[in-house]
């Protein structure tokens, strides 16, 4: 069971009847999670929201850096244990406790901008938005440019429509606390932790076919430091591509998504095998290698919208 601390004080974002709540999971990267939170601290808005930090078990510094924010800082401060290792998890265990209609997750190597509150906030105005993503963009240039999105130029997708992989990523994106409940929250069979890191497109292509529409919005932003070079790099592309290759097995093996993404897998496959053919056979080995540890799930599968990622319960 997660287990829970409030420190609290009389701010803007004390949680008080929250609208937004921020959740940040983390795992033994004290040092990037106290860069993150005093980002997180430094927010204004006249908008009432929460921060939330899900620890999944930490063994570094994490609980002294939790200890000192809650000491020095005025804002309230919720911290909640998840035991059990997994991104997807501690996403959904940050949702089920979190109080607010829009829910902003934000990775703890990522240094938010003051105005995040405000311009998502904006975005989701527009009652037909379930999902939202902003700028991610790359905070040491040194770093090779990897999980980032610098684009200017807003994307929006269509409710039942395809949603384009990587767009939108879990460094930087808010969703609709129903529309997530929608779609049964994060699969806990992907993300971090697994062999899949894909949990954030999976839940947008869940979202979006419950009839919910989403896009990429630049106002929103974070510098990520993710610290990657070279091989680093290289070997987390295709940890990528693997989970891609996983969520691309559910969309075809569920009837709900089938039809919707059929082409447009394969539209993407073949473009792909002209010069990326290392690509293809990666997310190949990845939809093979989520058959086999979900055999019998899939082959059952019957919608897999309500069978692959119903964690939430009645949060």
């Amino acid at each position: 069971m997660s287990q829970s601390r409030t420190d609290a004080a009389g701010v803007p974002g004390d949680g008080a009847a929250a609208r937004i709540s921020i959740v940040v999971p983390t795992r033994n990267r004290a040092r990037k999670l106290s860069h993150c939170l005093q980002h997180v601290a430094a927010i204004r808005s006249t908008e009432r929201w929460e921060l939330i930090v899900v620890d999944n078990c930490s063994t570094d510094e994490t609980p002294l850096v939790l200890d000192d924010l809650g000491r020095q800082s005025r804002l309230r401060l919720r911290v909640v244990t998840e035991p059990v290792p997994g991104g997807a998890r501690t996403r959904n265990t940050g949702a089920r406790v979190a109080g607010g209609e829009i829910l902003i997750f934000i990775d703890d190597d990522c240094y938010v901008r003051p105005d995040i509150v405000d311009r998502y906030c904006e975005i989701f105005r527009d009652p037909a938005i379930g999902f939202a993503g902003g700028r991610i963009l790359l905070h040491d240039r040194s770093d090779y440019p990897l999980t980032i999105n610098e684009s200017e130029l807003e994307m929006r997708f269509p409710a039942e429509r395809p949603v384009p992989c990587g767009i939108v990523q879990s460094g930087n994106m808010a969703v609709r606390r129903q529309a997530l409940l929608d779609a049964g929250g994060f699969d806990e069979r992907m993300g971090p932790a697994t062999r899949f890191p894909a949990e954030d497109w999976d839940v947008q292509t869940r979202i979006s076919i419950r009839g919910w529409a989403g896009g990429y919005f630049p106002g929103p932003t974070v510098s990520h430091h993710h610290g990657r070079k070279g091989a680093e790099a290289r070997r987390r592309i295709r940890a990528y591509n693997v989970g891609s290759g996983a969520v691309y097995l559910k969309l075809i093996a569920d009837r709900a998504t089938r039809r919707t993404y059929l082409p447009h897998i394969l539209r993407r496959m073949l473009g792909d095998m002209k010069y990326h053919q290392f690509k293809v056979a990666t997310q190949l080995y990845g939809a093979m290698l989520f058959f086999r540890q979900n055999r019998r799930r899939l082959l059952a599968l019957q919608d897999d919208l309500r069978n692959s990622g119903a964690h939430l319960g009645s949060a």
